[in-house]
């Protein structure tokens, strides 16, 4: 019985060294395996959800390719998100002029902007002010009435086209005007608003003036 036993115990020590080796082959044919082939792109790295970083109160400037000043955005907080490349910010404020004096003020208990600031787009309680140009400009139209305020729970701008739109119900008033719809597009330049869906509401077009906007119903 000690004899079995001894030749058993032999043979297992004399099959260590050949599994060391067989082990060895193993994690290096998985080293070669794993490692990136000559022109081969490493494999990118998962995004994280996560945001990589945050300010508290923070101000963004955005400038016009002539280096004048375009936007201001501020905020309670902003965070960026590597994912999406895109900043959310709290409680968020955008003012916006052009060399005319014709403005956009918006305020929204949420933004959410590209990298560079050229659209942002506004969620919860969004008042956007659109005024006129300043009496004498020297370019763009006559104004037509006062400010026209947009009010609804999101509405999306690019300020570089100047362009308030939505896809929700929003309230538009003007003056003595007040209007309802499902969806607008309003272009600041030319100070003309389509409306989209069912449209109900007054308005009162501003004396010597054509009317700021058309309906679809």
């Amino acid at each position: 019985m000690n004899q079995r036993w001894w030749s058993v115990l032999e043979s297992a020590q004399a099959a260590v060294p050949l599994l060391a080796v067989a082990g060895l082959a193993g994690f290096s044919w998985w080293l070669v395996q794993s490692a990136p082939k000559q022109g081969q792109a490493a494999r990118p790295a998962v995004a994280s959800s996560a945001p990589d970083y945050e300010l508290e109160k923070a101000r963004i400037v955005r400038f016009d390719p002539q280096g004048r000043m375009q936007a201001i955005v501020d905020g309670t907080a902003m965070r960026h998100y590597p994912e999406s490349d895109k900043l959310v910010i709290d409680q968020m404020t955008l003012s916006a002029r052009d060399p005319d004096g014709q403005g956009l003020r918006a305020v929204a208990r949420e933004g959410e902007a590209d990298r560079k600031t050229e659209w942002v787009h506004l969620r919860g309680d969004v008042r956007v002010t659109a005024t006129p140009p300043a009496a004498g400009a020297a370019s763009g139209p006559a104004p037509g009435g006062g400010p026209v305020q947009f009010t609804g729970e999101g509405l999306r701008i690019d300020i570089r086209q100047r362009i308030v739109s939505s896809d929700e119900p929003v309230l538009i008033t003007q003056d003595h005007s007040r209007i309802q719809a499902q969806s607008v597009v309003y272009n600041d330049l030319t100070r003309i608003a389509e409306l989209g869906g069912r449209v109900r509401g007054h308005y009162e077009a501003a004396t010597g003036t054509s009317p700021a906007g058309k309906g679809r119903p």
